[in-house]
């Protein structure tokens, strides 16, 4: 299981912004694994109120129960937002809905 810490810059957020990244991996190379599906399924995990994008790491077996899955789970950062699009400030509704799945 490979883990990945992505920072990037978000146009719609238009703030830098993180994600924390499972993919599956190699057990012999530590390269992430060769995956025949064009596209992998993709598990968004959204954190609570008073965490942040690496709680389900820190409270939870989620490397254990995804051990030998074909599955990729991104953990997007989006602090204190309810995941909505404010009225005066940033639209996480839509990082979430529309680039955050476009980056992936």
């Amino acid at each position: 299981m490979a883990l990945v810490r992505c920072d990037f810059e978000s146009e719609v957020l238009e703030v830098a912004t993180s994600m924390t990244v499972l993919m599956p991996q190699d057990e012999q190379s530590g390269a992430p694994a060769a995956n025949p599906r064009p596209d992998p399924p993709v598990l968004y995990l959204l954190h609570g109120l008073s965490d942040d994008s690496t709680s389900w790491l820190r409270h939870t077996s989620l490397e254990r129960y995804l051990w030998e899955r074909p599955l990729v789970v991104v953990m997007p950062q989006v602090g204190r937002s309810f995941y909505a699009d404010e009225v005066h400030g940033h639209r996480y509704w839509t990082f979430l809905t529309e680039e955050l799945p476009a980056i992936v």
